[in-house]
């Protein structure tokens, strides 16, 4: 159905609601009446032809747009029609659409913006007209549509656009609806001469500076998990700002006269006309399934979206990555292309200043010239000017293929941008990169040399990527390019995360950066950057291949890059060990307990030399900071340098750290002693006799004669309260305000669901458990420790929360019975993890390990994380009557990756194999307990 032929059929279907022979005024009860059933009827026809997907996302907005059009006009008549005639006869107003309602771009949740407009510079106005319009704007209210409106002189309005960008670009497309021609064509006839004649330099400097601003508002890429369809990257407001800018310098609101004007070709406005239309699209859809105006794409919505969109795939993860692979491709094209107009627009400025210049004095001029000079070089077929790399011809890679690989070297070298030419020049020219392109030796050199500049690899992959170029170079990586990352924590396509984790490399090149010495120092003595860039570049490579675990099949793809590349010996084993055991650091130091030396030897046994843990300490703390903002807490970054510290005194001094570990109990005691003085001779004595020998390992004196001191207030407090009192625990806080949590000690006699009793009082009061340590005296007596946070992953400093934190332990501990269940769910509310309604396609694991500790049965755990989780499973394993006896907990982006160690109630590792199952059932089932009961 063509735009006429839409509006042929809304007229003829309208006079149904409102026929032409009916005499004015109707009366408002019936107009309303009428106006409502004609809007619902429409509405839910637009909505079927939406959903059926035989119209694009523009023609659908357009059909909103003429609808409120038809209605605009037909209440505005009625309204008139209640006017005494004289007052009529003298009005003068015309109704003006702007914004997206003036551009014709209605969403189903979008406003309808008006301005009442009137002639002149005076916005006096009668009474009578002040109450036509209040009655006028009823009718919308009435209707439940959200009005923007506004009512001023043709003055006020040029007044309003030069004072305010936003203004200015709501009325750049305002359009008549309805009311007398006068105001707005005084209107059209000002605005140019008055608000764009002369202003255009001012206007385009402040579009690039809010398109900067937003950008940075939004993580400067499209490619995030959660983008803002309307102001995020390569969104809506992108491609209004391409309009709205082409309209300053060519006085054309049609995108289309880009191509005629030179600044886009053919094929990139295609790309960009498709990206529009399906953002358009994908964002009608979000409002219809809210059924509210909604602009952020959380994951909640993706699932919906992509179903409701057609996209038929069986399992809803694939669905949503079919949708999302379209959105990212669909941003990426309008970015790019946009700003490949703006950069356009950009050298014109320096041709048009280049102009200005020759009118200057002779002196003046020369100076000019000798700058303008410096600024341009010709060299390998290039051209340089204005920061820019320009080609000397359009058959300079046909004449020597090898240039299109060493143009990004000269890029890096000298700080140079591609031109939109030379852009357009190397994406026409992509068939030369084939199989002999990537074996060719002086091309691997070229790339290799690239890949050598520490501090500036990412600013050239960046540009490769960009173009299209090292997707073609390195397919590898190519498969990566708008791939959907759902495993809980990623919050960046793979692409852009791959790029983000060598954008973080580079910054410890940074003198300034604060608080990175030790990564800094590694970084300048790598001896080995290629490498460890190339890992970087080919770590997450597996991820395309959709399997569950993708390091192995990572590494099989950097073993064939390193064959091609010519990659041997030691440079290959240091290549393919940092990929196949990227994930090892970070894994091992938030899952496993460091205090244990069995651990700092196995892993050390895995990375054998110094260069491999240097290296992949850089590459952990890379592809950390690149993963999201979170993934680098202040905690997490202590865990990994313990286990750095403890790895690399291992490699120094095996038997050295074997003995420190295993530090003589008498030299330790007579240490502790001195420190706390007499009359602690006793308690020293019983500590040390029944603490377990773990709990000494890398313990220092100062440490264990401050939990001795607190096991004598429990004391104290034993003999002074009375009964009841007396067993509750003693809770003592540290605050470490830089890592991003605290830690609460507790010390109490042993009892039954100890530890769901605490986590669950924890979970009450929306307190996050990081990792705990847990020893249980052979007296009964048990000291934990808890490392928390609060909701915004802060330290827990506030006196308040404590007390609140103290009060709900207290209270757990009052009696036998106790229940957080009711109050967790009730802080659950709407704020369960986004990814609760697809947590049946997430890739859960429960896995029972009997191989990792000797004397202890380990619980590995990747769940969908909630508030509470802990509390459950605690309480789960505690029924059964085992005991937990340490945990590493992690939790990234909506997913609890833990590791739990147990015992059963004779402290020993629990090898019968139905109590085993029972186990694994049983958490099983606490693990989903929660977020069962929230869903129904």
């Amino acid at each position: 159905m063509t735009e006429r032929e839409y509006l042929r059929h809304l007229n003829k279907s309208a006079q149904k609601f409102f026929p032409p022979e009916d005499k004015l005024p109707r009366g408002r009860t019936e107009t309303l009446r009428q106006a409502k059933r004609f809007l619902k009827i429409k509405e839910q026809r637009i909505k079927q032809r939406h959903r059926s997907g035989s119209f694009s996302g523009a023609e659908i907005c357009r059909m909103r747009s003429d609808v409120m059009d038809f209605l605009v006009r037909i209440l505005w008549e009625e309204s008139l029609s209640t006017l005494d005639p004289a007052v009529r006869t003298k009005l003068n107003v015309s109704v003006i659409a702007h914004g997206g309602y003036g551009r014709r771009v209605m969403s189903p949740g979008s406003d309808v913006d008006l301005t009442f407009m009137f002639p002149g510079n005076s916005g006096r106005v009668s009474t009578e007209v002040v109450q036509l319009i209040r009655d006028y704007l009823l009718y919308f209210y009435d209707l439940k549509l959200k009005v923007g409106h506004g009512s001023r002189c043709v003055g006020e309005c040029i007044k309003l656009a030069n004072e305010s960008m936003e203004t200015k670009t709501a009325l750049m497309e305002a359009r008549l609806v309805t009311g007398q021609k006068t105001a707005f064509e005084e209107f059209r006839s000002r605005f140019d001469k008055e608000c764009m004649d002369g202003q255009e330099g001012d206007f385009l400097k402040l579009r690039q500076i809010d398109l900067n601003s937003r950008h940075t508002k939004y993580e400067n890429t499209p490619f995030v998990q959660e983008p803002h369809v309307k102001n995020g990257c390569g969104g809506l407001r992108d491609y209004q700002n391409l309009i709205w800018m082409t309209y300053a310098r060519h006085r054309t609101l049609n995108p289309k006269d880009l191509v005629a004007l030179g600044l886009i070709s053919k094929a990139g406005w295609k790309e960009v006309e498709q990206g529009y239309e399906f953002i358009l699209r994908v964002r009608n859809e979000m409002h219809y399934t809210e059924k509210r105006a909604e602009d952020l794409l959380t994951l909640r919505l993706q699932g919906p979206v992509a179903t409701h969109l057609g996209y038929r795939h069986k399992r809803i993860l694939r669905r949503i990555e079919a949708l999302m692979h379209g959105y990212y491709t669909a941003t990426r094209d309008i970015l790019q292309r946009s700003n490949e107009v703006m950069d356009r627009f950009h050298l014109d400025r320096f041709h048009l200043e280049a102009l200005e210049t020759r009118k200057e004095s002779k002196l003046m001029g020369f100076i000019a010239r000798r700058k303008a000079e410096k600024e341009q070089e010709s060299f390998d077929g290039f051209n340089r000017k204005h920061e820019r790399l320009y080609a000397e011809s359009p058959t300079i890679f046909k004449d020597d293929p090898e240039r299109m690989m060493r143009l990004f070297l000269h890029t890096q070298k000298r700080h140079l941008r591609l031109s939109p030419d030379l852009f357009q020049l190397i994406q026409d020219n992509f068939r030369l990169v084939d199989t002999s392109f990537r074996y060719n030796k002086a091309n691997r050199e070229t790339f290799e040399t690239i890949l050598s500049h520490k501090g500036d690899a990412a600013r050239t992959l960046r540009q490769m990527h960009r173009v299209g170029f090292i997707g073609r170079y390195m397919p590898e990586f190519g498969a990566l390019t708008n791939l959907v990352q759902h495993e809980f924590f990623h919050l960046y396509t793979a692409d852009e995360h791959t790029l983000r984790t060598i954008d973080k490399l580079d910054e410890l090149s940074d003198p300034t950066l604060k608080g990175v010495d030790l990564f800094q120092q590694l970084f300048h003595d790598l001896q080995q950057p290629y490498v460890l860039y190339l890992a970087l570049l080919l770590h997450d490579a597996g991820r395309a291949a959709n399997k569950k675990t993708h390091s192995d099949e990572s590494t099989t793809l950097a073993a064939a890059v390193s064959r091609r590349l010519q990659i041997k010996g030691e440079r290959r084993r240091l290549l393919l060990f940092l990929v196949d055991n990227h994930l090892l650091m970070y894994r091992t130091a938030t899952t496993k307990s460091l205090d244990d030396p069995q651990v700092i030897e196995e892993f050390v046994s895995i990375v054998r030399t110094k260069e491999n843990l240097d290296t992949l300490l850089l590459m952990t703390y890379a592809d950390s900071k690149g993963t999201s903002d979170k993934s680098w807490s202040g905690y997490k970054e202590a865990s990994i340098r313990q286990l750095y510290h403890s790895a690399l005194r291992f490699m120094n001094a095996p038997a050295d750290f074997m003995r420190n570990v295993q530090v003589p109990l008498e030299d330790l005691k007579k240490e502790v002693l001195r420190r706390l003085g007499a009359g602690y001779e006793a308690e020293v004595d019983a500590h040390f006799r029944h603490m377990p020998p773990s709990y000494f390992n890398f313990r220092e004196a100062d440490l264990i004669a401050t939990h001795l001191r607190q096991f004598r207030q429990f004391f104290e407090q034993l003999i002074r309260e009375e009964a009841a009192a007396g067993l509750l625990p003693v809770m003592v806080w540290e605050d470490h305000v830089d890592q991003g949590y605290s830690e609460l000690t507790v010390v109490c006699w042993d009892r039954h669901l100890l530890l769901a009793r605490i986590s669950g009082a924890l979970a009450a009061e929306s307190i996050n458990i990081l990792s705990a340590d847990l020893y249980q005296r052979a007296d009964h007596l048990v000291l934990d420790t808890f490392r928390v946070c609060n909701t915004n992953f802060a330290a827990v400093t506030t006196k308040s929360a404590r007390a609140r934190i103290e009060e709900s332990v207290r209270k757990a501990f009052s009696g036998q019975t106790f229940d957080f269940g009711d109050a967790i769910t009730q802080k659950l509310g709407k704020s369960i993890t986004m990814l609760d309604e697809i947590g049946a396609e997430i890739p859960q694991r429960i896995y029972v390990n009997n191989h990792l500790s000797p004397d202890q049965t380990v619980l590995e755990l990747q769940l969908v994380d909630r508030l509470g989780l802990l509390y459950d499973i605690f309480m789960a394993i505690g029924r059964l009557g085992h005991n937990v006896t340490h945990a590493r907990i992690s939790t990234e982006k909506g997913v609890a990756i833990d590791a739990i160690y147990v015992q059963d109630e004779h402290s020993q590792k629990i090898t019968d194999r139905e109590k085993l199952d029972e186990l694994a059932a049983a958490v099983t089932e606490a693990a989903h307990l929660r977020l069962s009961s929230a869903k129904e």
